[in-house]
Parts: structure tokens; sequence; C-alpha cells
């Protein structure tokens, strides 16, 4: 059984802006099913450390965006990657 989601697909895409909670619990749960539950668990810690310790907006623009390409990777890519309305990595 296939776990990657093609995110050009429009069937596979939502509107519905999920809290920031639900959207990690959903990206854990998907991991565990794909066996790298705990490679997402340190790229949370990772990346959450990193903009704690952030000052400015621009920077933790930059890291955010990082972190989801960190994100995007490890559960397998999947079509294109959209951040904030603006495609950031398509697949070839």
């Amino acid at each position: 059984m296939s776990f990657k989601i093609d995110g050009s697909n429009p069937d596979n895409l939502s509107n519905k802006v999920l809290s920031e909670r639900e959207t990690r619990k959903r990206m854990l749960k998907h991991a565990r099913d794909i066996g790298c539950e705990s490679d997402m668990v340190l790229l949370m810690d990772k990346y959450d450390r990193l903009l704690r310790n952030c000052t400015n907006k621009k920077e933790r623009d930059d890291i955010a965006q990082v972190a989801i390409f960190a994100i995007y990777n490890l559960l397998g890519r999947g079509g294109e990657l959209y951040v904030d309305g603006k495609l950031v990595y398509k697949e070839k």
C-alpha cells in the first residue's frame, strides 16, 4: 500500500486550515504509518528549538520554510510543495 500523497492533485488538497496541534498530530500519524515517526519527532524538535531562539520575523519565516521542506522530504515528497500560496518546489 502506497502512502505517498500527490500535492499536485486537487483531490488531495483542502482549503480547511487546521490548528498547529492538529497539523502536527496528522503529520506524526502519517510518519508512523510510513515508518519514520522517530525521525519526524527529531525534525520537529530541531526546528522548534531554532524557532524558539529566533528574534526576527524574516528569520522565523526562513526557518519555517526549511522545516517544511525537510518534513516534505521525510514524508516522501509528492508533486508540488506550496508554502503560503507560493510554489517552492516542483517534482521533476
